[in-house]
């Protein structure tokens, strides 16, 4: 099941619409694919195109993802997934049960996974976790180019 909320509104005097979407993920194997679907819905709704709407799907699809395969939590909790397109800055917070972790580099001799905060490291501006009770994985992008 999959619960949304939304707010748009417009910075003041700019005409610049920011935008604030929150859902709540079954902790299943859809639960990317939906978080992807909701992205992309958010990007064409602001008209954000080209390498900053593919470069957001896919880290968010790596953080939902890892959530979803590696999170210690209880399997019935849900994903929280929280985006915040403001002015300069999207913001992209994930949420799971797990009790948390602490990042490590990328080992090279492990060619079929890792990748997913190796991205993160490579394509946000910032990115962070925060453990107090549950995971949150955090990221930024800048809105402009």
């Amino acid at each position: 099941m999959t619960a949304r909320s939304s707010e748009k509104t417009f910075a003041a005097g700019r005409g610049t619409p920011t935008l604030r979407v929150e859902l709540e993920l079954a902790h299943d194997v859809q639960a990317p694919a939906l978080a992807r679907a909701e992205i992309a819905q958010c990007c064409r709704e602001l008209e954000l195109g080209g390498s900053l709407c593919q470069s957001l799907i896919l880290l968010v699809s790596e953080v939902v993802s890892n959530a979803v395969r590696h999170s210690s939590g209880d399997p019935d909790a849900p994903v929280g997934l929280a985006a915040s397109f403001g002015e300069r800055t999207i913001r992209v917070t994930v949420t799971d049960a797990g009790e948390g972790f602490t990042p490590r580099p990328r080992d090279p001799a492990r060619t079929h996974d890792g990748y997913g905060l190796y991205l993160l490291d490579k394509v946000a501006n910032r990115w962070g976790v925060q453990s107090r009770g549950d995971t949150k994985v955090w990221f930024e992008l800048p809105r402009k180019g």
